[in-house]
């Protein structure tokens, strides 16, 4: 879906960059990364084998976490996903 309509996904990862913040607020940085996380389906699939488990990022720190994004997506905090 994402290489057929660009404006969709783009929209889409706003979409739930503003609702997902209504659960736990330093998710919204982490939107784009799943997107794109989630387009390799060897990704999804290590997931589901694994129990719906990351223990890869269980104890990863949230400043550890914005870390691994990139610059671009670590400093635009105040504007995404309303820009």
């Amino acid at each position: 879906v994402w290489a057929a309509s660009p404006s969709f996904a783009e929209y889409y990862q706003k979409f739930l960059g503003h609702f997902v913040s209504i659960y736990e607020r330093t998710a919204t940085l982490f939107v784009r990364e799943s997107a794109r996380w989630s387009e390799d389906p060897s990704n999804t699939e290590k997931y589901l084998a694994d129990g719906r488990r990351m223990d890869g990022i269980m104890k990863l720190s949230l400043r550890d976490a914005v870390k691994s994004l990139p610059a671009a997506e670590r400093d635009s905090v105040n504007d995404w996903p309303y820009c």
